[in-house]
């Protein structure tokens, strides 16, 4: 497995934090700090800051976000720290950036519904939050979409 670069993302962008961790990037973020402080928390845990604040854009450890739209930032970012959103997807846990372990499917019975044990083998958990995860519409949806980026990712800029 290569070696993704490690993220963090300053308040202005938690729907980019939660999709990298989709994407299974190790992507750190704290709506309760601001961008500088952020920063310094970054280089503290050898991340890259990512950020739509101006004041910040010319730090060399910082990658200045032109877009506003998701999808525009996503492909930026695949496209400077390119890696295999195939092979890494749905590993991270999109809330707490925890790394999912797969637990026994007995152990869940009684925390999902009867129709989502009945239908699901695997039921990955993140070991810091105690989140649980199964297949679903949600999930063929989310693969779709990461599919969608990284095809679109203007692979002559690299």
């Amino acid at each position: 497995m290569e070696a993704i670069a490690k993220f963090a993302a300053d308040r202005m962008l938690a729907r980019l934090a939660r999709w990298l961790r989709l994407l299974g990037a190790d992507t750190s973020f704290d709506n309760r700090i601001d961008g500088a402080a952020m920063l310094k928390v970054a280089r503290a845990e050898g991340r890259i800051l990512l950020t739509r604040d101006k004041r910040l854009r010319n730090a060399p450890d910082v990658v200045f976000l032109d877009s506003n739209d998701l999808r525009g930032q996503l492909q930026q970012i695949i496209g400077r720290y390119p890696f295999d959103v195939g092979q890494h997807a749905l590993s991270r846990c999109s809330r707490c950036n925890g790394l999912l372990v797969t637990i026994d499917r007995d152990v869940v019975r009684l925390r999902v519904a009867p129709f989502v044990y009945a239908a699901n083998e695997k039921f990955p958990e993140c070991p810091k939050c105690a989140r649980l995860y199964w297949s679903g519409t949600h999930r063929e949806r989310i693969i779709d979409e990461i599919r969608k980026i990284s095809a679109s990712v203007d692979r002559s800029r690299l």
